[in-house]
Parts: C-alpha cells; sequence; structure tokens
C-alpha cells in the first residue's frame, strides 16, 4: 500500500484561516476522512495561530481537544498536533515555541511576511534558527510565487530554512513549473495538503501523482520520504 504523511494538514474546526473562513465541525470531519481514504497514515493537524486572537495556552487547549474529537473520524490514521506561527510572533518569543513544534520534533512551520527578499530579511530568518533553536520551515511556500522570483527563493535557501509546498503550488498550472523545479534541486523539501480555503477539495494524494509523475523515481521517492523523515525528527541535514 501506498501510504503518505502530510506535515501540514488543515483539518481543524474553528481556527482562523489567512483568507477564507473556518473550517465548519462537518468539514473538518470530511477533510479527515479524505485524509484517510487517501492513505494518509500521519497527518500534522497544524492550524494557522493568531496571538491576537488567542494566548498560546487557549489555542494549545482548543488545538488538542479538536484533534481528540477527530478521533472517530481518523480511526487508523495518526493525528499529531501542530501550528503555523507568523514569522512576527516568532521573532518576538523565540524561547517560547517549544509547544508548537510539529509532533515531538525540532520543526516549526511559519508564515514568512509578504516583503522583499533582502539581506535584513534573510539575517532575521538565520538568526530566529539559531537563538529558538528549531529547525524553520516555511509553509505553503507558492503562496508567493507572485512576490519572489527563483533567484530569492535560492538566496532564502541559503539561510537554512526548509520550504513546504502545498497542493495549490503543484497543481496550478501557473505554478507548477517553479515548484517541480524547487522540489528538484532540493530548495523544497516537503508536499502537504496546507491551508486550504474551505469547500476547496484537498487533492493531496493528485499532488503527490502528479510529483511522482514529472520527477525522476528517486527523486519522488525522496520527497514523499521527506514528511516521514520530519515528523520522527530527522537531522536537518537529511534533507538537504
Amino acid at each position: 500500500m501506498n501510504y503518505y504523511v502530510d506535515i501540514h494538514a488543515d483539518i481543524l474546526p474553528g481556527f482562523s484561516v489567512p483568507g477564507s473562513r473556518p473550517l465548519t465541525t462537518e468539514e473538518a470531519a470530511a477533510r479527515t476522512d479524505l485524509l484517510r481514504e487517501s492513505n494518509v497514515k500521519l497527518a500534522a493537524a497544524a492550524p494557522y495561530y493568531d496571538p491576537q486572537r488567542y494566548s498560546p495556552e487557549e489555542f494549545l487547549e482548543m488545538r488538542n481537544a479538536k484533534i481528540a474529537a477527530l478521533e472517530d473520524h481518523a480511526q487508523s490514521m495518526r493525528i499529531v498536533g501542530g501550528a503555523v506561527l507568523p514569522m512576527e510572533y516568532c521573532m518576538a518569543a523565540p524561547r517560547a515555541l517549544a509547544p508548537m513544534v510539529l509532533g515531538e520534533s525540532g520543526y516549526l512551520l511559519i508564515e514568512l511576511p509578504r516583503e522583499p527578499i533582502t539581506e535584513e530579511f534573510c539575517e532575521k530568518l538565520s538568526r530566529l534558527r539559531i537563538v529558538s533553536g528549531f529547525s524553520l520551515i516555511a509553509a505553503d511556500a507558492d503562496r508567493y510565487f507572485d512576490i519572489w522570483t527563483p533567484e530569492d527563493w535560492i538566496t532564502l535557501r541559503q539561510t537554512g530554512i526548509l520550504l513546504q509546498i502545498s497542493v495549490g503550488g503543484i497543481l496550478q498550472a501557473e505554478h507548477r513549473k517553479l515548484s517541480l523545479y524547487l522540489l528538484a534541486n532540493q530548495y523544497a523539501h516537503f508536499v502537504a495538503s496546507g491551508t486550504r480555503p474551505a469547500g476547496e477539495p484537498l487533492r493531496f494524494t493528485e499532488s503527490m501523482r502528479t510529483v511522482q509523475r514529472s520527477l525522476p523515481a528517486h527523486l519522488y521517492r525522496r520527497i514523499k520520504n521527506n514528511a516521514g523523515m520530519l515528523l520522527s525528527n530527522a537531522e536537518p541535514s537529511s534533507f538537504f
């Protein structure tokens, strides 16, 4: 059986989502069912953390309760916790991020600000990685394709940050070529369902099959296996 791991699954109801409304309980259950039926064996439920709306304690209590409420739908699929953290929040509290990691790993999903890639920007990311002690993953990197050039992504990679491409980056025709280029050259490292507007299908399996058809077999296997390695807390060097 061809199983998958999803490091950024937007499957929890009630959380604020940039650019979309929160999922309803019914929509969250349907997404969880779909991931399980798509042979996802492990998923990190990683809602967006809005520090203006929740304290960290409130967010974690709500997240964990909603993960528990999905257990009947998850069945054989294991769900672990995670979060997508605004970069500005991480910079302000780099030593308070441990409860927000993906599962029990040393990896954090962060939302990068929509601003030009400058030397100062890269220095901030490098400093955050060092001061926090965690490895950083840019969530839904394809949402920035309209503002950053391929050269910007290569510069960003030099900070040591990892990149996660979402379903949209693989399946949208205008984004597919750049997504596959970044994955093929190890500038991007993970494919995940990512933040999806409520009502849109996940299409996670379809995106992975597109990667399989488009890249050499050994690269596809590496990308597919990266997600499981991350949640097993592999060393960052394993992805480069």
